[in-house]
């Protein structure tokens, strides 16, 4: 679940370097112990995170952490639920803001609005389920599409084949 190396932003700069002691620990802790990994590095940093995007997005957007640690510098993770994406240590706090403003700002905007699209997504088929069909249980809660549609097509196809068989069967009797 990890990578073999980070990045270490420095006065501007990005520069891989390998990854620390207490990164290693805080994998460590995380495999023996069975704790979360974002629990184990605050453990490892004496510190606990904080998001800067909201968890579980709608849009299954990215989540943004930073540990500011005294000792360590900020370390900053950047993952989907599914993988990270990149690990960054901040040590020198004076180089935090311009690498908030100029690298994560970009990437919590475009996080945010991409769960904005999904949601006003959601809200469409809600509103549209609701203008065609009325107020009731047949919204789905989780996409907000509509089931009657497929329902009466199903209903549809019953009449339709209850109505053949009645036909055959009156041809077969008057034969």
């Amino acid at each position: 679940m990890s990578y073999d190396r980070m990045r270490l932003y420095d006065a501007g700069r990005f520069h891989d370097t390998e990854l620390p002691d207490w990164y290693h620990e805080a994998e460590r802790l995380s495999e023996t112990e069975r704790i979360d990994f974002h629990r184990a590095f605050e453990r490892v940093l004496d510190c606990e995170h904080t998001l800067l995007t909201e968890e579980g997005l709608l849009g299954g957007a990215i989540e943004i952490r930073f540990w500011p640690s005294e000792i360590h510098g900020i370390f900053v993770l950047i993952e989907t639920p599914l993988a990270f994406i990149e690990q960054i240590v901040v040590p020198n706090p004076a180089d935090w803001l311009p690498f908030l403003s100029r690298h994560l700002a970009p990437l919590i905007a475009v996080s945010n609005q991409s769960a904005m699209i999904a949601l006003h997504g959601k809200i469409g088929n809600a509103f549209i389920a609701w203008a065609r069909h009325g107020e009731g249980s047949h919204v789905d809660r989780e996409t907000g599409l509509s089931r009657i549609d497929l329902d009466n097509d199903r209903d549809r196809r019953r009449a339709q084949q209850a109505r053949a068989a009645m036909a055959r069967a009156s041809r077969e009797g008057s034969a």
